[in-house]
């Protein structure tokens, strides 16, 4: 998204962007494989850490990754979702 921040040189930035699937994708299987405690991030009480992993994973799409390919992580995102203070802030987002 920023690759303009680390290189001026366009191939660099295209280069950048065909890596972030993969980088981004990395990141989301370790946090499936080892940091989702279930059913929150922390375990069973829900943290400042859920909604920030909530508003990381929105932005999934955008680099290339598709969260169904973590199951914890899209369930995660699900129950979030419904939580009725973020359905008013993604409201208010919204405009």
């Amino acid at each position: 998204m920023r690759g303009y921040r680390w290189a001026n040189d366009p191939e660099a930035i295209v280069a950048m962007k065909r890596k972030v699937p993969e980088s981004v994708g990395e990141c989301y299987a370790l946090i499936e494989r080892e940091m989702l405690a279930g059913p929150w991030v922390m375990g069973d009480t829900y943290t400042i850490c859920d909604p920030y992993l909530f508003t990381l994973t929105q932005w999934t799409e955008g680099d290339g990754v598709d969260r169904e390919n973590f199951p914890n992580v899209a369930e995660h995102f699900r129950q979030v979702a419904e939580r009725p203070a973020v359905k008013r802030a993604l409201e208010v987002e919204a405009g």
